[in-house]
Formats: C-alpha cells, sequence, structure tokens
C-alpha cells in the first residue's frame, strides 16, 4: 500500500486528541479509511470512542492498531507494538551512567526488541475478489 499522507491527522499525544482527530475526520464527509494506525494506546482509545459515537463498530467496520502497550489496550482489546519500558529504562539508565565514566564521549546505539500483541481490533484481511461477509455491502 503506497504512502498517502492525506490520511495522515496531526494532533498531540493525548487521549482527547485522538478522539478529536477521528470525529474531525467523520464529520468531514464519507469515511475514506478502513483502518487506524494510532501513535500510542492512549490516542487509540480516544480514537475508539470516537467511531462507536459514529456508529462504527472496531473491528468490523474499522481495524485499529496502537502503540506502547499501555495498560488501556488490554482493557479495549486493542491489537498494538509492545515497547519493553522496563528494559528501556534500565539500558538507559546504563548508558547514561558509561557515558560519565567515558570521557571520549562515544556512545553506543542500542535496538531493543519490539512485537505485536494480536488483541481483537483488526479484521481479517480479504482479497479484492473475496466476496463480501453476508449481511454487508460491498
Amino acid at each position: 500500500m503506497p504512502h498517502d499522507p492525506g490520511l495522515e491527522v496531526e494532533g498531540t499525544m493525548e487521549r482527547h486528541e485522538g478522539y478529536r482527530m477521528i470525529r474531525e475526520r467523520l464529520e468531514g464527509g464519507p469515511r475514506d479509511f478502513t483502518a487506524v494506525f494510532a501513535c500510542d494506546d492512549l490516542i487509540a482509545a480516544g480514537a475508539r470512542q470516537a467511531l462507536r459515537e459514529h456508529g462504527l463498530r472496531v473491528p468490523d467496520d474499522v481495524s485499529m492498531v496502537g502503540f506502547d502497550d499501555l495498560p488501556p489496550a488490554a482493557d479495549i482489546d486493542l491489537t498494538t507494538v509492545h515497547v519493553p519500558h522496563e528494559e528501556l529504562g534500565r539500558t538507559a539508565v546504563r548508558l547514561a551512567l558509561e557515558r560519565r565514566q567515558d570521557a571520549s564521549g562515544m556512545t553506543g546505539h542500542v535496538m531493543l526488541g519490539t512485537h505485536i500483541v494480536v488483541r481483537d481490533s483488526v479484521r481479517t484481511f480479504r482479497g479484492a475478489d473475496a466476496p463480501p461477509p453476508q449481511g454487508s455491502c460491498p
């Protein structure tokens, strides 16, 4: 799928902004998206609320994925990218301490692993040639 900047919406990293961005998008004309990828799980929670208020169901009408795997994600069955926050914090402290001890100022590059936590917020992809599910419109 090619990148389409027209589908991006700007906002701050807060739950109410997720709500605002999706609400404005839905009130701005016909829905032109089938999925939402939120920058974090709090934004996804706000976006989900706006979808519900417009009569849209996750994942039946709109798939949704978050990022962080924060506590609200499990509460709303959100598929999300898990970020190892504790490991991230330990690594940051270790690097800061090592940097204080190393007068050269050289810093190393550390890559931490993430993984997707699959819950119930993404509809199964069906190819363009697949028939629509019973009771739905194409």
